[in-house]
């Protein structure tokens, strides 16, 4: 039986890096009966998202949620989803806690069950008149968030929130609301208060707390007051300005090339906060526009050390580099090659990848190869700084397009000098057995010709079993490795992705040779991260093109006929449907065509069927172009639910033939079902020139999808509506960058290689 729940900690991504990555590990490690930790994750960036699910992974509370959002609403709104979330009376959020101690926070919980008091505060004093409430808002004395435990069962529901409307001082904010008719009581904490960061209220959080001192006031004089300061507030040059202020505008100079101003702005925001992650990253890209690289490089070891206490990227990769020798290792001492693709936005997953990957290999013996599929992010400058490092002997090609994985994997093929070919995506993490588990393979098992690790998927085993050895037909293409010499090669005419390795693997068993798993060696894949990122998931045809292909060349040209016996639904079931619903085969189409006499079309319309036999005969319909009787057949349709599958298929087909109606019929019934319902809402915008709409759909998608090719284009077409071409041309260029096949009329495969 579970311990009552005591205490709830709710812990968003609004803290800073290192603070937020400590209280996780911290919090998500502790054995206190009755603790329960709540995560909301607000649309943090992917490294921050990796790091949550790989250490949730890993944590053995039974009480551990997580809650993620799509797009940011900010850390009042994501406590008050917390608050909403949790079920302990006694509730903690904070921001940032150093050494934070288990036995004390345990103690603390006992003695704050056998006091009703609505607030404890860590080691600080709170105001007691509204306007010193003010006036330690603007100077930094009040405490933060991490120093304040709120006791729920004294406060009125009603009360118990947090204010959307502020940047920082939350919790400070809720204390001032219950100060009048609620106690507080100050307390020792139970880990070290930071004294060196005081928050320091905004103009428009000083505005909340003028607010929300007059809203509980009850005297007219204090009111009368605090209404002078409100309207003080406005033109009072000593209140400091908002960061948020602060960093767009800052942006805002940045992009127009002022980068003095823009240093000017963010050196003014880090005297407030020192450790301010993006106000950093603002500071050197402001410094390198100045062409001061050394002080730039210096702000980025002090960024990855903000990021990392333990130790940094750049020392990591340094002491890397420092046990290699000055010059580079000779060919012929090269055992194992490590080949790794990457693209669109993946900087950030290859650098955790590469970090693990220095751990685990000989530096001496291995090669680095990464291909880098014309990224749009800083990936080539941070391989070009691998490059000078000479981390793990690193070769980097270069595309100037995406060339798609399969073609990736054979450049890395063609380069390598290993006796073994490790084969990695950009977000996988290999453990310190992994390499010499699947050497050894080779060697104990006869005719193997690929193995792969056990992979586990965010923490999460997708096979199992109590043989060191397994044959299989197909592996993740995640991670396998192969001998040089064994001359395979990736099928490039399946493009970008889907059903290149179900290819591999089968030229593999066609030759009599094994596609084994080694049990005992294992990797951490967090599945799909780079092409989620390139928006891969809204154009499922691409799957279903490969797929087609993929049936076509191992199997033959299919052979259809439509059975003499059995209903009309199970007949079309039996035919089977095409790879490709988008493009069916001729002889699929006309074997439907040639059933549909005009008796048999009486016979579907008067019959009445139940949901199965209706959706399988209008999917066939559908695939066929059948539209007089399909279009009869629909209106059935709208009294059942329909699965996203077919949903899918209609959007396609209505939109195909410019009939953007019925498309947004079908969007209504799909909902948030699946992402290319998203994508088609976009194009139908777009196609009706309906910028308003389209442009806040875009930005929500970009966020989601920064590297799709889709969204590219779209973008395109929207700047070139409203007379933008040199932007939309700019847009374009990104959409061929990252998907040549579809986007790109001309053929471009110049490689680049450090």
């Amino acid at each position: 039986m579970q311990d009552k729940v005591q205490l709830s900690v709710l812990l968003t991504t609004h803290a800073q890096k290192p603070h937020f990555r400590e209280l996780l590990t911290k919090t998500t490690e502790f054995r206190i009966p009755g603790l329960e930790i709540i995560i909301i994750n607000d649309a943090a960036d992917i490294e921050t998202s990796q790091f949550i699910h790989q250490t949730l992974n890993t944590a053995s509370g039974e009480r551990i949620y997580l809650f993620e959002h799509d797009s940011p609403s900010g850390r009042g709104n994501s406590l008050n989803e917390g608050i909403l979330q949790s079920t302990a009376p006694l509730i903690w959020a904070p921001l940032q806690a150093e050494r934070l101690n288990e036995s004390l926070l345990s103690e603390s919980i006992k003695r704050y069950k056998s006091d009703p008091t609505a607030v404890w505060v860590l080691d600080h004093n709170l105001p007691s008149t509204a306007e010193e409430w003010i006036n330690a808002a603007i100077e930094g004395d009040l405490p933060d968030d991490s120093s304040l435990i709120w006791n729920r069962n004294v406060i009125r529901q009603n009360e118990l929130f947090f204010n959307a409307h502020l940047e920082n001082l939350h919790g400070a904010e809720l204390a001032l609301r219950l100060s009048r008719h609620n106690a507080w009581h100050r307390t020792d904490p139970f880990f070290v208060v930071s004294e060196n960061s005081p928050i320091h209220a905004s103009a428009s959080d000083v505005r909340e707390f003028i607010f929300s001192s007059i809203r509980i006031s009850e005297r007219a004089e204090e009111q009368k007051t605090l209404m002078n300061l409100l309207a003080d507030l406005k033109s009072d040059e000593s209140v400091v300005q908002s960061n948020d202020d602060l960093l767009v505008k800052a942006r805002q100079l940045l992009s127009q090339g002022d980068a003095n101003k823009s240093l000017d702005l963010v050196n003014k925001l880090l005297k407030k906060e020192p450790d301010h992650y993006e106000a950093y990253r603002i500071k050197i890209q402001s410094l390198e526009k100045l062409r001061r690289h050394v002080e730039a490089s210096e702000l980025k070891h002090s960024l990855h050390k903000l990021e990392n206490r333990s130790k940094s990227q750049a020392e990591l990769f340094h002491e890397a580099a420092e046990e290699k020798k000055k010059q580079k290792t000779d060919p012929d001492q090269i055992e194992l090659s490590i080949v790794i693709p990457t693209a669109g936005r993946g900087k950030s997953l290859l650098e955790n990848s590469l970090i693990q990957l220095s751990d685990v290999v000989d530096h001496n013996t291995t090669e680095l190869i990464v291909i880098d599929n014309a990224s749009i992010d800083d990936t080539f400058e941070y391989l070009q700084q691998l490059d000078e490092d000479r981390f793990l002997n690193i070769r980097v090609i270069t595309n100037p397009s995406n060339r798609g994985f399969g073609a990736s994997v054979n450049q890395g093929f063609e380069a390598s000098n290993g006796d073994y070919v490790l084969v990695m995506h950009n977000d996988v993490l290999l453990n310190e057995n992994t390499i010499p588990v699947l050497r050894s393979t080779f060697k104990n098992q006869n005719k193997v010709e690929l193995v792969a690790p056990k992979v586990l998927n965010e923490g999460k085993e997708t096979a199992a079993s109590d043989e060191e050895f397994s044959e299989t037909d197909i592996v993740d293409s995640c991670c396998f490795m192969v001998q040089n010499r064994s001359g395979f090669r990736f099928d490039e005419e399946y493009k970008l992705c889907h059903f290149d390795m179900e290819d591999f693997c089968f030229q593999i068993l066609n030759a009599g040779k094994k596609v084994m798993v080694a049990n005992r060696a294992a990797v951490q894949h967090i599945k799909g991260k780079t092409v989620d990122m390139m928006g891969i998931s809204m154009v499922p045809h691409l799957k279903w093109e490969n797929r087609k292909r993929y049936s076509e060349k191992w199997d033959g040209d299919p052979e259809y006929s439509m059975p003499n016996q059995g209903k009309h639904p199970d007949r079309f079931e039996l035919l089977g449907m095409p790879e490709n619903p988008l493009q069916p085969e001729p002889d699929w189409v006309h074997a439907v065509q040639d059933y549909l006499t005009d008796e048999i079309k009486t016979e579907i319309l008067r019959t009445d069927w139940n949901p199965r036999e209706l959706m399988t005969i209008v999917s066939a319909l559908l695939i066929a172009d059948e539209r007089e009787i399909l279009r009869t057949l629909e209106d059935r349709l709208d009294e059942i639910d329909i699965p996203p599958a077919l949903l899918i298929l209609f959007v396609h087909y209505y939109f195909g033939k410019n009939i953007y109606s019925r498309c947004r019929h079908y969007l209504d019934k799909a909902g948030k079902s699946h992402p290319v319902f998203d994508l088609f809402r976009l194009k139908i915008h777009v196609a009706d020139k309906e910028t308003e709409d389209a442009a806040p759909l875009l930005t929500k998608l970009m966020e989601r999808y920064p590297a799709s090719p889709d969204l590219f284009n779209l973008a395109a077409e929207i700047y070139s509506q409203t007379g933008d071409q040199k932007e939309a041309e700019s847009f374009r260029s990104m959409a061929a960058q990252m998907d040549p096949y579809r986007f790109s009329s001309e053929e471009n495969t110049v490689e680049f290689t450090l």
